[in-house]
């Protein structure tokens, strides 16, 4: 690898990642992310406050931004040290209610220990079809899902992978590259599949997928121990973080 992995040029790939599905705006402030035909999504609809001085004017403007558009306000974290001390009593005080979030970051920089399970055939998915969908929707998380899926399957630098077991998707995981920086993402196994490694084939196959098209510092979150240890044995260890993820978001 050219270029040495560097935290901060990580967490501004993670930051700009909803740019791939939604529309974005810079502020003096930070970042705002909206997508009118997917208003359920926060991960599609959510304000990121980098600058932390003047946050009692930011949080008006973020206000004002999501009400004239029918969006209940989100904001996510910038992922900046010290960063919830500083902005938990303002959100507070502006009715946001908050939510920590458990996410581990981790860099792949070994080799995997996971045998691939047999009978999964990796294919990688340029749309959604039908039986696609109705898993997505009933298993995965509904119809904002499917919505962030397709406008993102749009992208060419976004690969999502199917695994399926006798022509029957049995999972999925997606990677997208950016800058010198690559994320995997959606890694998910459909109830009735679980427990045969299927998740472990999934990620041992798309590192090896990713290494045929780029040279990027390979990245992922979990927000499970369980689903951490899978990813310790395809190659990736944790990383150390100075922040905490979290959400704060109005609904009304």
């Amino acid at each position: 690898m050219s270029i040495p992995f560097n935290m901060n040029r990580m967490k501004e790939t993670e930051l700009h990642y909803p740019q791939r599905f939604a529309s974005m705006m810079q502020k003096d402030y930070g970042l705002l992310f909206w997508n009118e035909g997917n208003k359920t999504s926060k991960e599609s609809n959510h304000a990121v406050i980098t600058d932390l001085f003047g946050i009692e004017s930011s949080l008006r403007n973020i206000e004002a931004f999501y009400k004239a558009k029918g969006i209940h306000p989100c904001i996510f974290s910038s992922l900046q040290n010290n960063e919830l001390e500083r902005v938990s009593t303002p959100l507070s005080q502006h009715g946001f209610k908050m939510e920590i979030k458990e996410h581990l970051y981790f860099l792949h920089d070994h080799e995997s220990s996971v045998k691939p399970a047999e009978g999964l055939i990796i294919e990688r998915i340029n749309e959604l079809d039908i039986d696609i969908m109705e898993t997505i929707a009933l298993e995965y998380g509904g119809d904002w899902t499917i919505r962030v899926v397709e406008r993102h399957l749009l992208h060419p630098s976004y690969h999502l992978l199917g695994g399926y077991h006798d022509g029957e998707l049995a999972a999925l995981a997606s990677v997208s590259i950016f800058a010198g920086y690559s994320r995997i993402s959606d890694v998910f196994t459909r109830e009735k599949f679980r427990g045969k490694g299927y998740a472990a084939t999934m990620i041992h196959n798309l590192v090896l997928y990713h290494k045929g098209i780029s040279q990027n510092h390979l990245y992922l979150f979990s927000d499970s121990l369980a689903t951490a240890r899978v990813y310790q044995k395809t190659g990736f260890t944790r990383l150390a973080q100075d922040f905490i993820s979290w959400e704060a978001y109005k609904e009304a």
